[in-house]
């Protein structure tokens, strides 16, 4: 795995391939890895068909695979998509937490970018299917938060 991958969680908002083609061109090598995110599957699915159609290698990884990615080098910036943000911390997609934590420990910037979606207005039917198959049988709870609050002491920068 090369170094000139972007590991991304959340959704893109619309005006983020612009700042990838002036800050990290596909020209020069950059790939994206997107870790899946059931909560927003339809949405990040478009985003990620815009990003390929602008050039850039984009590769899908469990949300399972990204302390692996992390762990071997192979990412040199995480970016989690924000809904709001104050001094103390930013409101993420829920795994943002996790994520951010992860980079940290294992050395890898962890930086902000916004986006217009909110997945609190999210359907929540994710926790119960995945792809249009079930993946938890009725009668069984779940617990898939739509909120993580990440301390801006993990972040390293907010765009």
């Amino acid at each position: 795995m090369g170094k000139k991958h972007l590991l991304l969680f959340g959704v893109p908002g619309k005006k983020y391939i612009e700042f990838l083609i002036q800050h990290y061109p596909a020209r020069e090598g950059w790939k994206l890895l997107c870790a899946e995110s059931r909560p927003s599957e339809t949405i990040l699915s478009e985003r990620m068909q815009e990003l390929s159609a602008s050039g850039y290698e984009t590769i899908v990884i469990s949300d399972n695979m990204v302390g692996f990615c992390l762990s071997k080098k192979g990412v040199e910036t995480v970016f989690l998509f924000y809904q709001r943000v104050d001094e103390e911390c930013a409101y993420c997609q829920g795994g943002s937490l996790l994520i951010s934590v992860l980079a940290k420990e294992l050395g890898v910037p962890c930086h902000l970018y916004p986006t217009e979606y909110d997945p609190e207005k999210a359907v929540n039917t994710h926790s119960l299917s995945f792809a249009g198959d079930t993946v938890i049988p009725r009668g069984v709870k779940s617990f898939v938060p739509k909120i993580d609050k990440v301390p801006m002491g993990y972040i390293s920068q907010k765009w």
